[in-house]
């Protein structure tokens, strides 16, 4: 079982921790005009994916208003709600994400290639314009896909601004989108196929409100 799960520590090494978990679990309605969609969510009540979600004061996902939403209270935290299933191999993924309250210098993004909840691939933003890859190891350790949290101008900066993130997997190679501009293309081989989720997280200061909107999962060329 993949599941969401809270991290917390340094801003750049990130000491993890568990909790227990419950599952949001309803039929989701995957038709489309395009035949090569293999997944879609707009949150929509009583249609919405088998979505694990969690929370306390520390920290909470849950679905409302059509939205996923994430709330971090707490500082150095990462908060992500799972998608169960299906499980995904070379596919097309995009989603729409909002900083709605919090500093500019927390993140959000999609967590994709999940085994379980401590080894999965990871494309983050943040709304103050920068952006990193990263693999999270099954040794608790992290390997950057980049080099560092890279500025990009694609970025929309600021809050309740609407930034598209879409990832493209093909075998080994995986390519980085925001609103449409290409940021990153990077090969590695670690993990072939998993689940996806989408984060947000916390470093200086808690107080972060993040809303998540139209997941779609589509065939390569879709």
């Amino acid at each position: 079982m993949v599941s969401g799960q809270r991290v917390v520590g340094n801003v750049r090494l990130w000491c993890w921790g568990v909790i227990l978990l419950f599952s949001f679990t309803a039929c989701v309605d995957t038709s489309d005009s395009s035949p090569n969609v293999l997944f879609r969510d707009e949150f929509v009540a009583g249609q919405t994916g088998a979505w694990v979600l969690e929370g306390d004061a520390v920290g909470r996902t849950s679905i409302l208003n059509e939205q996923l939403l994430i709330e971090i209270g707490e500082p150095n935290t990462l908060q992500f709600a799972t998608l169960e299933d299906p499980i995904f191999t070379d596919f097309d993924l995009s989603v729409e994400a909002r900083l709605l309250e919090g500093d500019r210098r927390s993140s959000y993004g999609l967590l994709f290639r999940m085994q379980d909840t401590e080894q999965f691939y990871r494309f983050e933003i943040t709304a103050d314009g920068l952006f990193i890859v990263e693999r999270r190891n099954a040794d608790g350790s992290w390997t950057r896909l980049v080099d560092d949290w890279t500025p990009s101008a694609a970025i929309n900066q600021g809050l309740a601004v609407t930034n598209q993130l879409r990832v493209i997997t093909v075998g080994p190679t995986f390519s980085f989108y925001v609103n449409g501009n290409l940021l990153h293309t990077v090969q590695d081989n670690q993990y072939r196929s998993g689940a996806i989720g989408l984060d947000a997280g916390t470093f200086g200061q808690g107080g972060l409100r993040v809303a998540f909107d139209n997941v779609v999962v589509q065939r390569i060329g879709g």
